[in-house]
């Protein structure tokens, strides 16, 4: 049967909900066509509309900008661009009021929140173009994955309501439905699940799969393991977790299509991609740019490894300049205009996304705690925090706070636990001033202690050296 709904999506998104995001996915589509000069051109268009408006409009950057002689009135000089203080967490938890627009409220603003890799919780506000934009980038992705509108589409992804009620409501199943889109949990993969899971794969027969790396990883080891047959996969993108060399292979030995990364932030969108497998992550530079600074603060050539800051450049609401990720990464291609910026990631380093396991074997992503700690608990009592694995039924989660967390937080936080690791696993708290940083300054933000036999693997030690530089 051909794909009959993308008429009648196309349709449905120009004539009945006016939806502007294909209109920028065509677009998109276009501007990574061009030659780099002319897209660096509207970058720098772009970043210089952006300090404008902050420079008129955000209080944390009025003076800011003045003084590093990045704006003077309505001239910029990118050339300064770099003298611009880097944002970090600090900033965002600190100084929010003085972060946001003073326009904000007429931009149909809402709220973002994430636990992060750092273990600090923020609190970011975005708007509905930034959305738009940021759903059309991920869309045009989808495009290189090998995906048309209205074809079969799986996401192994996974969402607090699903893992506390076990179900994604019935709105979400009629927009999979119209969209040809399956949801498959990740947070909660019993051994059931993943034999339930390959068994769906083969019935919708999807073009696409969106994926948690780790999720994907243990969904094509059991393929893999049982010979099975999933026909009609053209591409799976990975996202929310590193993709070690020894998942990619596992994955495209299940699935005989190639795996194209992603990477990207709550507060600050989807901002690079793979277009070819293996072949680095392309900026979105016409929404971001991003840079890659040694100690120094001085940008990083092709092949070094640094630390990554980003720009969001259509998030007017709360302006996202320079901020500090909390990864490090090494660049695959550099250029100097509008200021020396990353067109390509070669691989990011930084991340840590320890596993943990379940008494049975089944594993979860140390993401899906700091989700968790961070989004769905925190009401802005929680300042950082540390989930720790000790044993498989046992884990310690250490707290630094603002204030006296609410009565009933920590037993909500304890069912929420032991609803994905089981009514058996003991959840202990421990209240501290400090959380000590790995050698690197990075905070380790999930630990597991336990053996981890999924991560097991019969690959020579030359498939990691060969591919190591495309573990992001």
């Amino acid at each position: 049967m051909g794909n009959w709904r993308r008429p009648i999506l196309g349709f449905y998104d120009t004539h009945v909900t006016r939806n502007p995001v294909p209109n920028h996915v065509s677009f998109l589509s276009d501007f990574y066509t061009w030659p780099i000069t002319q897209r660096r051109s509207t970058q720098a268009q772009q970043l210089k509309q952006l300090l404008i408006h902050a420079s008129r409009n955000v209080p944390y950057y009025e003076d800011l900008l003045r003084q590093t002689g990045v704006v003077d009135g309505d001239h910029v000089d990118l050339t300064r661009f770099s003298r611009i203080p880097e944002l970090t967490r600090d900033h965002l938890h600190n100084d929010f009021e003085h972060l946001r627009s003073r326009d904000y409220q007429g931009r149909s603003w809402y709220k973002n929140g994430s636990g992060g890799s750092s273990g600090i919780p923020v609190i970011v506000m975005q708007d509905r173009y930034y959305d738009e934009i940021g759903r059309a980038t991920i869309e045009l992705q989808y495009q290189w994955a090998g995906r048309q509108p209205g074809e079969s589409f799986v996401t192994l992804w996974g969402s607090e309501r699903d893992v506390l009620l076990g179900t994604t409501g019935w709105r979400n199943k009629l927009s999979n439905f119209i969209r040809n889109q399956t949801f498959l949990n990740s947070w909660c993969m019993s051994k059931e699940d993943v034999e339930c899971y390959a068994k769906t794969l083969q019935r919708v027969r999807p073009v696409m799969i969106e994926a948690y790396a780790e999720s994907i990883y243990e969904m094509a080891r059991y393929i893999n393991d049982r010979g099975i047959k999933i026909a009609g996969v053209k591409g799976i993108i990975t996202s929310a977790g590193t993709l070690y060399p020894f998942i990619r292979i596992e994955v495209e030995k299940a699935f005989g299509c190639p795996v194209l990364n992603r990477y990207g932030s709550r507060e600050v969108g989807t901002f690079a991609g793979e277009r070819v497998s293996g072949d680095g992550m392309d900026v979105f530079t016409y929404t971001h740019l991003v840079e890659v600074v040694n100690d120094r603060g001085e940008p990083c050539k092709p092949g070094e490894e640094g630390d990554v800051l980003v720009t969001c450049m259509t998030n007017y609401t709360m302006p996202i300049i320079r901020y500090r990720i909390g990864d490090r990464a090494v660049v695959g291609a550099l250029t100097e205009f509008p200021t020396p910026s990353v067109e390509k990631l070669q691989t990011v380093t930084g991340r840590i996304m320890d596993t943990f396991v379940r008494a049975d074997g089944s594993t979860v992503p140390g993401n899906f705690f700091m989700h968790f700690l961070g989004k769905v608990h925190n009401d802005g009592w929680l300042k950082k925090a540390q989930v720790i694995q000790t044993e498989y039924n046992s884990i310690l989660i250490k707290l630094i706070t603002e204030i006296t967390p609410p009565a009933c937080a920590l037993g909500d936080i304890r069912t929420s636990f032991q609803r994905v690791m089981g009514d058996d696993c003991k959840v202990e708290f421990e209240f501290v001033d400090s959380i000590p940083p790995l050698a690197s300054g990075k905070y380790r933000y999930a630990v597991s202690l336990v053996q981890h036999p999924r991560m097991c693997h019969n690959y020579p030690l030359s498939s990691f050296v060969t591919e190591d530089k495309m573990a992001s």
